[in-house]
C-alpha cells in the first residue's frame, strides 16, 4: 500500500489545492495522505470534503509542518493526528503567520533597495504561509531570475543580500504544541538539517515520536542509517515526498516518490 506523509497545498506553498491534491493520490494509488502545510490546518477542512466524494481518496491524515530554529539551523517538524481545533495551537500558527507577513514585507524592502521590484500581491499571500518560495516565484515571473534555485542562490538564501530572518518557536515549543493538540510529533527530513550530530542531539533530548525516514533529500544509504537512527531511539518511521509541485523540484508529480505502508510504522496510529 502507497503512503506520502508528507504535501504540501495552496495553503503554504504548494501549487495544488487539497482537493487536487486528493484527486491525484487517487490517481497514483496513494492509500494514505497527510497535507502538511507549513504554519496551516486551513487546508484540512477542504481535503477531508474531496476525500468524500472523489472515487478512490485516500484516507486524509489531519497534518501540519511547523517551522523551528536550533541556533543557526532550520528544524521542520511534523505533526499527525492534531486537533486542527485546538484553540492554542491555532493561535501560535496565526502568530506565526503573522510573522511571515511581517518577514514578508522585510523582505521585499530590503530586495526593492537592490533594485527588485515586486509587491505584496505578486508574492500571493492569501490564505498562504508565505515565505521565501513565493518571493522567488515572484522575482522570475517579474523575468529577474530564470527559476526558483537561482533567485535563493543569488538573492534570497542566508547570507545573500535578501536574506531576512523568520522568527521561529524552538523544536521544544513546537513538540510540545503537537503534543497538547493531541497529535504526533515527528522530526521532518533529518538530511536537510545536515549536521547529524544535532539530529542525535535533537532526538535524545527532545520528545519526538517519530523520525521522517523516507524523504526525497535523503539517497537509500542514508534512509538505512535514519531508519537504524530510528530505531536507536524507538523512534516510529514515517515518510513522504515533500510535493509541492514546483517545476524543477523533485518529484513534480505526486506518486513519484513511493512509500510503501511496510516501511513506515507510523500508520499504525494512522489507518483506522
Amino acid at each position: 500500500m502507497l503512503v506520502d506523509l508528507h504535501t504540501h497545498s495552496t495553503f503554504s506553498d504548494g501549487r495544488y489545492t487539497p482537493t487536487q491534491l486528493v484527486k491525484m493520490a487517487a490517481a497514483a494509488d496513494i492509500k494514505l495522505l497527510a497535507i502538511t502545510d507549513h504554519d496551516s490546518v486551513n487546508g484540512m477542512e477542504e481535503a477531508m470534503q474531496a476525500a468524500q466524494v472523489v472515487p478512490n481518496a485516500p484516507q486524509i491524515v489531519n497534518g501540519v509542518e511547523m517551522g523551528s530554529q536550533a541556533g543557526e539551523y532550520s528544524v521542520h517538524i511534523l505533526g499527525y493526528n492534531i486537533d486542527i481545533h485546538n484553540e492554542k495551537l491555532l493561535a501560535k500558527i496565526q502568530e506565526m503567520r503573522h510573522a511571515r507577513e511581517t518577514r514578508l514585507h522585510r523582505m521585499l524592502d530590503k530586495i526593492d533597495a537592490l533594485g527588485y521590484h515586486i509587491t505584496v500581491e505578486d508574492c500571493d499571500p492569501k490564505n498562504r504561509a508565505v515565505g521565501r518560495p513565493h518571493v522567488a516565484k515572484a522575482l522570475v515571473a517579474a523575468g529577474y531570475f530564470q527559476s526558483v534555485d537561482e533567485a535563493f542562490e543569488v538573492l534570497l538564501k542566508r547570507g545573500r543580500p535578501g536574506y531576512e530572518p523568520q522568527p521561529k518557536l524552538s523544536p521544544e515549543e513546537a513538540v510540545s504544541l503537537l503534543h497538547e493538540a493531541g497529535g504526533i510529533a515527528v522530526l521532518a527530513h533529518p538530511a536537510e538539517i545536515e549536521n547529524l550530530n544535532l539530529v542525535n542531539t535533537l532526538l535524545t533530548n527532545i520528545a519526538f515520536d517519530g523520525l521522517e525516514v523516507y524523504h526525497p533529500s535523503a539517497d537509500e544509504k542514508m534512509q538505512q542509517y535514519f531508519a537504524q537512527l530510528a530505531a536507536k531511539y524507538k523512534l516510529l518511521t514515517s515518510g513522504g515526498s515533500d510535493f509541492h509541485g514546483v517545476e524543477g523540484r523533485f518529484p513534480e508529480q505526486l506518486g513519484v516518490f513511493k512509500v510503501d505502508s511496510d516501511k513506515v510504522s507510523i500508520i499504525q496510529t494512522m489507518v483506522k
